[in-house]
């Protein structure tokens, strides 16, 4: 019966008609009012709003796909206004009819007419049309024209008679107000719910409602919320889908339901015996729509689905082939599927877009295969999308970073469906290789790593094909390889040997803007592994080479290399000349040689803040760290803001005590990183929590996560905050008493440092190894304290680090003071 599809409303009283009418002599008997009683969900709002519409406008249409509601919703607004307004209630359902005089006849049984007249709703008598009516007209897609007419008829004679239509499609009548309806209410992919918060949605309520009708031991926890939330996405929170997958979830449990309906099954999942047969399952309901349509309409709703998400016109009419003389001629056939209500359409900064609801798209597939030429669709899509992902390059140097990532970011699903058949068997190696390459800047600003190294590796030759691939194109492929173990380790053999491969292809090439990338790769390595003299020595080559070919942002580059290794060595005047020259220099849009990793401007102003700090402005340093981030976070490129907060703020704001500001930047690193399997951020974060959880007085439960995070990183990252990370962890040792071990570790930390010209930190190092050695009286005399906090800070005045001269004055000043009494430690309230 009508209203079964997926929630219930009470009882819905019908007046008795004027006068006595004859029994219809039609075989098919006019259903009554039907009489339900579960809830309705989700639409309790909508209702009021309708309810309220209806009475204005005379003529409401309830349009929408199949399954969404239309029905029960219509059911539920005639409750509420013969509830509210009095109005006696006819329903009618047209699924069997076709043709104008069984409606007509239909109609003016329901409203107590005569139905032997030839036109029984133009004479209609007084008692009639003074009386406020409601009537319901069900499932009306299949003879639109005829009921259109039937309800303008109606609207002129019966004044205060209002009308409610249920119809995949409007009616297109004179008055019509047509209310879409939507889908109900599901959680975000990336909410994180506990039960409690997942049921405010009204698809999850729905799915645990009718769970529990079939299975009262169907339990719901905090566990189980985020399988529900992604079982009601893949059904688009269409009802009649969630109350069948619901059904199912006594028999396959909700984790196994989830993996399922990925394929056919959903089309297959069977409801209630009593349901109308196009309402039995999704199948049946988007079989009843199909049917309905032209040839070339069901050849186009099938080619439609080669789009994996939402796709433009102009995509379209590109890939779309139905054999018409004219490739416009389907835009018509569009506009009929999306008021059919086969499509939808949402608004995006470029104009109209459209898509198939997943349930919609997977029937499609399955008519595509029996009928169409799937390689020829396949091959057309990967091309439009390879002309789509050239436009997108040529948009990098006209489009700022924001809005060039707000118009292409929407096209990710349209590139996986792409490489994904251009990578398989029938597909186009060649072609894949193509769209890997065009396609980084799309991963890589939306920080899609992993993914993007997957293709990458698919791409690249196996030994065999080696010789058999165009060296440029292996070039470009290395070329991203590097990047992607650079956002991923940060340094390691692997990455040097892919990197020198780019520089050989490169000069081979006689490609300058290679050779530079292949610098900034070196760079790189140099900079996570400490080593930095080197480092110098790449970022020198690499103005130099910028210079000679005026590549553009080259100079911003180039000298935020310069400024880093400066600043690692110690040398802050240099850090600090450079850091300005580089944020001084011109940059144009198309900075793409190398931002597509981090914001380059962003970045080199992180780099001043710590140089602010270690120079002694501490106060414009917390000031620069808090715009930095904040910069980070309006710009929407996950990235830069791990770099943002892992390489600057959480480092400065642990190294100035302002804890508060840690967590805070923290949490927004967890958070913003959390689902990104890349081993460098993950473990800096470990060490983050860690460090906190030590200084804010648990030793105990800090040092062994810090030092299993630092062998994490010992094992498969490098990084340029070695000394400090591992100075904090002496520290926490040494509050668990084990100062020899601290002292240990401090020694090898103060030889490496100046070893490696990596001293920007050497002066803490030495100060927090006078500490110790204050604590071990029978090993260290005052003597040997004193002269390792005047080396300290010796090393300090030398480099400019004003913010560590400080610091270690405080602790000399301690001990002229009080000879016997130990140097305070470092706190947070120092200042």
């Amino acid at each position: 019966m009508p209203g079964r599809g997926y929630r219930f409303i009470a009882p819905v009283s019908v007046q008795p008609a004027i006068r006595p009418v004859p029994a219809p002599t039609s075989a098919d008997t006019l259903p009554a009012v039907p009489l339900v009683n579960r809830k309705v969900l989700g639409r309790g709002e909508l209702i009021e709003q309708l309810s309220t519409l209806t009475l204005a406008r005379r003529l409401l249409t309830l349009s929408g796909p199949g399954g969404v509601g239309k029905t029960t919703v219509a059911l539920a607004l005639a409750d509420s206004l013969a509830a509210q307004s009095g109005l006696s209630v006819a329903f009618v359902d047209l699924t069997p009819v076709n043709g104008t005089q069984p409606i007509l006849g239909r109609i003016a049984f329901a409203l107590g007419l005569s139905a032997e007249s030839e036109h029984p709703l133009h004479n209609m008598p007084p008692s009639l049309v003074s009386r406020p009516q409601l009537l319901v007209l069900d499932n009306c897609e299949h003879v639109l024209d005829e009921t259109a007419a039937a309800v303008e008829a109606l609207l002129t004679n019966a004044p205060l008679c209002c009308i409610v239509v249920t119809s995949r499609e409007p009616l297109r009548a004179f008055g019509e107000w047509v209310h879409e309806l939507g889908p109900l209410q599901v959680p975000d992919e990336h909410e994180a719910l506990t039960a409690e918060q997942a049921v405010m949605y009204s698809g999850v309520q729905l799915f645990v409602t009718r769970a529990r009708e079939q299975d009262p031991e169907f339990s719901f926890n905090d566990s189980d919320a985020h399988t529900v939330a992604a079982i009601c996405r893949k059904l688009d929170g269409n009802p009649l889908a969630i109350e069948l997958a619901a059904a199912r979830a006594r028999t396959f449990g909700i984790h196994d339901l989830v993996g399922l309906l990925d394929g056919s099954f959903r089309l297959q999942m069977t409801g209630l015996r009593t349901a109308l047969p196009r309402q039995r399952s999704l199948s049946a309901t988007l079989d009843w729509t199909y049917g309905m349509l032209s040839a070339d309409e069901q050849a186009l709703l099938r080619q439609l689905c080669i789009f994996n998400g939402s796709f433009t016109i102009d995509g379209v009419m590109a890939v779309v082939n139905i054999g018409l003389p004219d490739v416009r001629l389907t835009l018509p056939m569009l506009e009929s599927l999306l008021d059919k209500s086969l499509l939808g359409t949402f608004d995006h900064s470029q104009g109209k877009r459209f898509r198939l609801l997943e349930t919609t798209r997977l029937y499609a597939r399955e008519k595509l295969v029996r009928y169409d030429d799937v390689p020829r669709l396949c091959r057309a899509h990967a091309q439009w999308s390879l002309t789509l992902l050239e436009h997108a390059r040529q948009d990098l140097e006209q489009l700022s970073q924001e809005v060039w990532t707000q118009r292409y970011s929407i096209e990710i699903d349209t590139i996986r469906a792409a490489l994904t058949w251009a990578f398989s068997v029938e597909g186009d190696r060649q072609l894949g290789v193509e769209l890997t390459l065009h396609s980084s800047p799309l991963w890589l600003r939306l920080s899609l790593v992993r993914e993007y190294q997957d293709w990458v590796n698919l791409g690249l030759p196996r030994q065999l094909e080696e010789a058999l691939m165009d060296r440029r194109q292996r070039m470009r492929l290395l070329t991203m390889s590097g990047s992607i173990l650079m956002l991923t380790y940060g340094a390691g053999q692997k990455m040097r040997e892919v990197w020198q491969l780019v520089s050989d292809d490169a000069e081979a090439l006689d490609d300058s803007e290679y050779r530079l990338r292949a610098l900034w790769g070196k760079w790189n390595d140099h900079t996570c592994s400490n080593r930095h003299v080197q480092g110098t020595q790449v970022a020198e080559q690499f103005l130099a080479l910028g210079k000679d070919y005026r590549i553009a942002d080259c100079q911003l580059l180039g000298k935020r290399m310069r400024a880093t290794s400066a600043f690692y060595m110690g040398d802050m005047k240099t850090a600090r000349q450079a850091i300005e020259e580089a944020l001084g220099a011109p940059r144009s849009r198309s900075s793409h040689i190398i931002d597509m990793h981090f914001d380059q401007r962003i970045a080199a102003q992180s780099l001043r803040a710590q140089v602010q700090l270690l120079i002694g402005n501490t106060g414009q340093a917390m000031v620069a760290l808090d715009t930095n981030v904040e910069q980070a976070v309006a710009l929407s490129h996950p990235a830069t803001l791990w770099y943002t907060l892992a390489i600057s703020a959480i480092p400065a704001t642990l190294i100035a005590g302002t804890l508060h500001k840690t967590r805070r930047f923290l949490k927004l690193l967890k958070q913003s990183s959390e689902r990104q399997p890349l081993h460098i951020w993950r473990q800096l974060t470990c060490c983050y929590e860690s460090i906190l959880a030590i200084r804010q007085g648990d030793p105990a439960t800090g040092v062994p996560l810090l030092g299993e995070a630092l062998q994490q990183l010992r094992n498969h990252v490098e990084t340029p905050l070695h000394a400090m990370l591992h100075t904090e962890y002496a520290t926490g040792l040494a509050a668990l008493k084990l100062e020899p071990l601290a002292l240990e570790i401090l020694d090898e930390l103060h030889v490496g440092a100046v070893n490696n010209h990596d001293r920007w930190y050497l002066p803490e190092i030495m100060r927090v190894k006078a500490q110790l050695m204050l604590d071990q009286p029978h090993d260290y005399s005052l003597e040997a304290v004193r002269m390792m906090l005047n080396q300290a800070l010796e090393t300090a005045h030398k480099d400019g680090t004003h913010f560590w001269a400080w610091r270690i004055n405080t602790d000399l000043n301690r001990l002229k003071i009080a000879p016997g009494t130990p140097v305070a430690r470092y706190s947070p309230a120092m200042h």
